[in-house]
């Protein structure tokens, strides 16, 4: 009898002594899963008061672009230069995303590098059209002009998509339309395109031009 008490009294010990950890690890689950919500929750804050901050700048951003898509040299319909010269009458799009005081680890690595990297982005472009040789054609320049508007309408779209994947990632609902009611992706799309349908057409007429008068008149009597 002693024996079986005494056996009893293990047991109870062992019963415990495992209620006892099993309380210990349920209180730590229990206050590390409050831990884990905590931070989740100022993560998810931090994020959305990043987004809408960012936001504002990515937007000012991309009217930008469509500025500078729009942007042939001339004004009024005339060359904006001096004797005759097309000539820039907007400046690129500027942002600094190391102005503004937010937690860029907030949102994920690959939003965070596009953020980071789109003023590296726009200074290699301006590099490019200020740098390569070919765009010098004055007084016109048009092959500046054309890559000008084409490149800053595909960043303008980029940036947008950018933005779009902001605001997804933040769970902020999309943008209202702008006063004319299209969207500025939308302005930009057909931009480029329309840049792009005018520059071949412009190269073929040129090739054509510079085709010597026995050859167009071949291709006349193949043609026909």
């Amino acid at each position: 009898m002693t024996e079986a008490w005494a056996g009893w009294g293990v047991v109870q010990a062992g019963i415990s002594a495992v209620t006892g950890l099993a309380g210990v690890w349920l209180g730590g689950h229990l206050t590390n899963s409050r831990e884990a919500e905590r931070e989740e929750s100022e993560r998810r804050h931090a994020a959305c008061y990043l987004a809408t901050l960012v936001l504002a700048h990515l937007d000012r951003f991309s009217e930008g672009c469509v500025d500078v898509a729009f942007d042939d040299g001339t004004s009024e319909g005339q060359p904006a230069g001096d004797r005759g010269y097309h000539q820039t009458t907007t400046s690129a799009p500027v942002f600094d995303p190391l102005e503004l005081e937010v937690q860029w680890n907030a949102i994920s690595p690959e939003l965070m590098y596009e953020l980071l990297n789109l003023p590296h982005r726009t200074r290699e472009l301006q590099r490019y059209l200020n740098m390569d040789p070919g765009f010098e054609d004055p007084p016109d320049f048009v092959e500046y002009f054309w890559t000008r508007q084409c490149e800053f309408a595909q960043l303008g779209l980029d940036v947008i998509d950018l933005a779009v994947r902001l605001r997804s990632y933040a769970g902020l609902p999309p943008p209202s339309p702008g006063p004319s009611g299209r969207r500025r992706d939308e302005v930009l799309r057909e931009r480029r395109d329309k840049l792009a349908r005018d520059r071949r057409e412009n190269e073929a007429r040129r090739a054509a031009e510079a085709m010597p008068l026995p050859v167009l008149a071949d291709a006349a009597r193949h043609h026909d």
